[in-house]
């Protein structure tokens, strides 16, 4: 006897696997490069920073089959901070106060831009997350160029300013004159995705023969065999046989 499933039941067993078929397809990946650039100005001096090698991880996790499910999340340790001037890097330490919060995280999910699956190209998207820098979260949505090369390697680009008041950190100055609030950066991370990362394409379906119910072809699929006639003149005979 066949058994019925309640609509809800059939409706929250297909999300739950469609859920599950999502999540078996993301693939994360730790950035073997990861490259931040700061631009500090001054009225009597403009100055380029970065990170020594070692100062930031970075872990992405990729969705090959929709772009706009790109995750990721970073982590800089603010004493690798690098100026190549020894004084000013110990100043700008004390002004991030790095003895009390050594680190800046930010945790972004994509929020706009390209849909569909990655493949071999640019896809521009927008990511948006919480930014914590010297104990201080903002709200931080950022431009991300993507650049997909046919070895699944994935390199993102960003290009973005923020204000370094809202962080709560007091600009240091130079010649009793503050640097500027805005404080422009560049990040460039790279993902060794691999060939993984381009959905395979599925092949188109066969296109449907459609047959009237009442012209089914003998012997054909779903077909039911005529019932054998009993021929009345041989039946009459055998009877009359003694």
């Amino acid at each position: 006897m066949a058994r019925f499933f309640p609509p809800a039941v059939v409706l929250t067993t297909l999300l739950a696997s469609l859920l599950l078929a999502r999540q078996a397809s993301a693939i994360e990946r730790q950035a073997n490069e990861v490259e931040v650039g700061f631009h500090i100005s001054h009225p009597a001096k403009q100055y380029d920073a970065g990170l020594l090698p070692g100062g930031a991880t970075a872990v992405a996790t990729f969705d090959p089959g929709e772009v706009g499910n790109t995750r990721v999340e970073v982590l800089l340790k603010v004493d690798f901070f690098n100026s190549a001037n020894e004084l000013r890097d110990s100043h700008m330490l004390e002004v991030l106060e790095a003895i009390i919060f050594p680190t800046i995280s930010w945790a972004g999910v994509a929020s706009g831009g390209a849909k569909g699956p990655f493949n071999v190209g640019t896809h521009e998207i927008t990511v948006k997350g919480p930014l914590t820098v010297h104990g201080v979260t903002r709200e931080l949505e950022i431009p991300v160029r993507l650049e997909v090369a046919a070895s699944g390697l994935v390199t993102a680009h960003s290009k973005f300013s923020i204000s370094i008041e809202s962080f709560e950190i007091e600009r240091p100055s130079l010649v009793f004159v503050k640097i500027k609030d805005e404080l422009p950066i560049t990040v460039k991370m790279a993902f060794a995705v691999g060939s993984e990362l381009f959905t395979p394409q599925a092949p188109e379906p066969a296109a449907a023969v459609e047959q009237d119910s009442g012209d089914v072809a003998p012997g054909g699929a779903g077909s039911v065999a005529p019932a054998p006639v009993e021929n009345e003149a041989s039946e009459k005979g055998s009877a009359e046989r003694p």
